[in-house]
């Protein structure tokens, strides 16, 4: 949580001509501008800098401001979608599951696209697959059943018939820390804020009654 001490802004209203009383008007309007401006750069610089993005409009999609007012001069940039853990990207920590956590393997990860794992790779999906022990695994390039055994050497030499890993299966899994949503957002907004409140002031100024 960022916390603004009021009365540095209650300072700077003073040296520029304005009204004290105008002040929680004003705030709230640099608030905003600085919420939004900090959605824009964790979104466009601090997400896509620090992973692998495969969904560009998730991340738009997921954070959304909860704007401050005169009256509640509080706001939020906050994940509406709750899909990604991105608190848990953000501090780190531990991810639970009611069930078990599927933990792709390498070979999942590196078919992933921007809608996520292949129905072919996923566990529920994945056609002849066998779990043993806490993994579940694939058979790869083995015939069905019924069809024609190879008998030759030279067929068995160039046998390609493997099994590998999809999934680990785990209880909860430990998510490091590896977005600086916090720090960028109160850089961002610590600066935005500043930087607009004497605009914001000047225009509470022109329009008081």
């Amino acid at each position: 949580m960022l916390q603004l001490d009021l009365r540095e802004f209650e300072r700077k209203a003073r040296d520029i001509g304005g009204a004290i009383d105008q002040v929680p008007f004003a705030l709230a309007g640099a608030l905003n501008d600085a919420l939004f401006k900090a959605r824009d750069h964790l979104i466009n610089q601090t997400w896509p800098h620090a992973i692998t993005v495969r969904n560009p409009n998730f991340i738009r999609a997921a954070l959304n401001v909860d704007k401050a007012t005169k009256g509640k001069l509080a706001g939020a940039v906050f994940d509406r979608l709750g899909r990604a853990s991105l608190n848990l990207h953000a501090k780190g920590g531990t991810k639970a599951a009611r069930g078990r956590l599927a933990i792709p393997s390498t070979a999942v990860k590196g078919q992933r696209t921007a809608k996520g794992v292949p129905r072919r790779l996923r566990p529920a999906t994945a056609p002849n697959t066998f779990r043993k022990g806490d993994a579940i695994f694939q058979r790869v390039g083995w015939k069905p059943n019924g069809a024609a055994k190879r008998t030759s050497k030279s067929a068995a030499s160039t046998d390609k018939r493997r099994v590998q890993l999809l999934f680990t299966l785990r209880r909860a899994a430990q998510i490091r820390k590896d977005v600086p949503f916090v720090e960028d957002f109160r850089r961002v907004v610590l600066e935005e804020v500043r930087r607009s409140f004497p605009q914001r002031m000047a225009r509470a100024m022109a329009t008081r009654r």
